[in-house]
């Protein structure tokens, strides 16, 4: 009994020690300090603009050292510099002199020292510049989509033009249309619809104005600036480049604006109700000036394209429409007067969330749709918000509720929360495979709650008066690095290391970056933004200086290339290394890159152990299973699987044939299995080592069965045995969804 009691003691006791430490660790706050060398160089415009002729007289030794295609050139669109010499410039790319959409990239020099980040790995290339099919397609095709979310004035912005598209898949010659019109919240409408000249099949849609929805709050007494002119006083601030207009309730349902600018007899603006028409416009210049004053004092930032050009708001939009929003197209915000034009949409989250919009247009440039979408969204809610606790303002302080003020719902509840997004009923707290699929208003839940962790950290606590109590995926507490770090983390991400096709495993490299950059690789600060993207289901935590990504489960076949790359990040000094047993034969390791390689020689049930080890001696390991399945000889096959783009480019499952000669049979026996939920949405084609195509299955819209398992017979004889040859499958309908399970030849 004592024994047990002693046990027991010890039990009670360890665990008594785990939960102190999981409370240190929720209550723990990281307070490092950002590196000076890190630190951006405030440009001024002339400094700037050399910095970009600079960089356009380089650009083509640039691509020629990117090893960038013939036909392909840069064209300098955004230059940043930090205080340790390190220039970061964002080029966008042209083929054949036409525009590369997803082909943007940055380049990062110091010295001689070159890296760079780009949108898309893939060459940028297509067969031919002549499209097969008509402009006027395309712009029917816009016209349906926007009359498909319902914008029933919509109307061609100009004809549309010809573009490679790169933002997924095989690039592709395709044609851009842009259709103006008016949102279903009152807000205008710019969509973007990208149709391929070749098939023209919708490849894409976006949408280029972003809209808050709700019902404004005033910011309360201010200090704005103004400009005498005469006998009269402007809302112009000339030293923010700033102006603020009255619509004067034109603009919405399609109407043409008109705009005047804001005057006034003795500098005295508003008197804080709605019914005073200068009182929205206070609200409007005056949450201009504090996000043109954040950016600069705490970045550096020359205005919203960093460049000073002059920025406008413009008030009274439109007759009771309940949207704010920022165009590109004027560089200005625009606001409602909401319901019963009686609550403009003026508080200062709002304008900063808006105006943060144009911030990232001008550096990432982060595709308003799937994961990108969600990140572009949570750039302007995790601004804002920073902007918010800069201002001060005792009439808002600052909080992580967005768009509190505005009263959404009609039941004083905010429109997201970033403790725990969920609250709002649609948005996501953690990363699933379904996050892309959502509309990014949702989707940014994901990277609000990791700013919010990063901030403040996990659990129950209280901020400026307001109650949070945020959890983890993984139910493990994190710590907070404070608002100011996680800002400065976020920014420099966002504006050196994202592209415009981001998603957030992507987030976490550039943050993580970001983070070294700033604090160093061996900061508690660091670590703190892995574990914080952990705690949202994005990436591993770290445990003894490493983060590493449990390795799936692999599937190859005797003498087929296999490859798999070991993700792994440390937070010690020096390289990571990497080992491997228990590989399957004719595989390896590289211990410096962790990229597993080679040709499996022999069939069998594997299970490797990887160890990923830092310069300090730590380590850790783990373990999966390898299945290398027969191939070679009579038969060759690929079991990979591979997802099947609904609607999309077709994909190509390569498959290796080796130790034949001759030409192949005139009966090739092709065994295909695809699993679908729309077998009859599938056009599959085999391609021989020539490049040539064999038609094995049409798509046909009468086919409503599950899945492909079927072995085709082919006349190959024109080919050599020996190659490369392929399994091109392409999802012509938008109906269905599905992956080439494997497939084999028999000779």
């Amino acid at each position: 009994m004592l024994a047990a009691a002693f046990l027991a003691d010890a039990a009670n006791a360890g665990t008594a020690q785990a939960q102190n430490r999981q409370e240190q660790q929720r209550t723990k706050r990281i307070a490092d300090e950002a590196r000076p060398g890190a630190a951006p160089v405030d440009l001024t415009p002339t400094e700037r603009r050399a910095l970009l002729k600079a960089a356009d007289g380089r650009s083509s030794a640039t691509a020629g050292a990117l090893k960038l295609g013939a036909k392909e050139k840069l064209v300098p669109k955004d230059v940043s510099k930090d205080a340790d010499g390190t220039v970061h410039t964002r080029y966008d790319r042209t083929f054949a002199g036409l525009p590369v959409l997803g082909g943007d990239l940055v380049v990062h020099t110091r010295g001689e020292s070159r890296t760079v980040n780009r949108a898309t790995s893939a060459r940028i290339s297509v067969p031919t510049t002549e499209p097969a099919v008509a402009a006027a397609t395309a712009k029917k095709t816009a016209l349906s989509a926007a009359k498909a979310e319902g914008d029933t004035q919509g109307r061609a912005d100009g004809a549309p033009r010809l573009v490679v598209w790169a933002a997924d898949g095989t690039p592709a010659l395709a044609w851009e249309a842009v259709v103006t019109g008016v949102q279903d919240n009152g807000s205008p409408s710019e969509l973007h619809v990208i149709t391929d000249a070749t098939t023209g099949r919708k490849l894409r849609e976006f949408q280029t104005v972003r809209s808050a929805v709700g019902h404004g709050q005033l910011n309360g007494r201010v200090d704005i600036d103004t400009t005498r002119n005469g006998d009269v006083f402007e809302l112009y601030d000339g030293v923010r480049n700033h102006k603020t207009y009255d619509m004067n309730g034109s603009g919405g349902e399609g109407e043409e604006d008109t705009t005047t600018l804001f005057t006034d007899g003795d500098d005295v603006w508003g008197d804080g109700l709605p019914g005073n028409r200068q009182t929205a416009a206070v609200d409007a210049a005056y949450g201009a000036k504090e996000t043109w004053d954040y950016y600069h004092e705490t970045f550096g930032r020359n205005g919203i394209a960093d460049d000073g050009r002059e920025t406008s708001s413009r008030v009274h939009y439109g007759d009771s429409v309940s949207a704010a929003f920022w165009d590109d197209g004027c560089f200005c915000m625009t606001y409602g007067d909401g319901e019963n034009n009686e609550r403009p949409l003026t508080s200062l989250d709002v304008a900063a969330h808006e105006m943060s919009h144009g911030v990232t247009s001008n550096t990432a440039g982060l595709d308003y749709e799937g994961e990108s979408g969600g990140l572009n969204e949570a750039t302007s809610d995790i601004l804002g918000t920073s902007v918010e606790f800069y201002a001060a303002n005792p009439n808002d302080p600052g909080d992580y509720l967005i768009g509190e003020e505005i009263d959404v719902n009609g039941d004083g509840t905010p429109l997201r929360h970033m403790d725990k997004p969920s609250k709002d009923g649609f948005s996501q707290d953690y990363w699933t495979p379904e996050t892309k699929d959502l509309d990014p208003h949702y989707s940014s839940g994901v990277a609000n709650h990791f700013f919010y962790l990063l901030s403040e950290g996990s659990g129950a606590k209280t901020v400026n008066g307001v109650a949070y109590d945020s959890p983890t995926y993984d139910n493990l507490p994190v710590p907070g690095i404070g608002i100011q770090n996680a800002q400065k983390i976020w920014y420099r991400a966002l504006t050196t290391y994202m592209t415009s096709t981001t998603d957030y495993e992507g987030a976490r490299t550039a943050t993580l970056q970001a983070a070294a950059d700033l604090f160093g690789r061996t900061s508690g600060t660091y670590e703190a933004v892995g574990d914080s993207w952990a705690a949202v289901n994005v990436g591993p935590r770290f445990v003894d200086g490493i983060a590493f990504t449990q390795p799936a489960d692999q599937t190859d076949a005797v003498g087929q290339p296999a490859e798999l790359r070991i993700v792994a990040a440390g937070s010690a000094a020096g390289d990571l290394s990497y080992s491997a047993t228990g590989l399957p034969d004719g595989l390896s390791v590289d211990a410096a890159s962790g990229l597993i390689s080679g040709l499996p020689a022999k069939a069998g049930d594997f299970t490797p152990t990887v160890t990923v080890s830092n310069a300090s001696g730590q380590s850790d390991r783990k373990s999966f299973a390898w299945t290398v399945i027969p191939s070679g000889g009579d038969f060759f096959v690929n079991p990979t699987d591979l997802a099947i783009p609904a609607e999309g480019d077709p994909v190509e499952s390569p498959l290796l044939v080796t130790g034949r000669t001759g030409s192949a049979p005139t009966a090739l026996e092709v065994s295909v299995d695809i699993v679908h939920s729309y077998r009859g949405a599938l056009e599959i084609d085999l391609v021989g080592p020539s490049g040539a195509a064999y038609r094995l299955k049409d798509a046909n819209s009468r086919d409503d069965e599950n899945d492909v398992h079927e072995t085709y017979t082919v006349d190959a004889s024109a080919e050599p045995a020996e190659g490369t040859w392929k399994l091109r499958v392409r999802q012509k309908f938008l109906v269905g969804s599905g992956s080439i399970d494997s497939w084999k030849l028999t000779f």
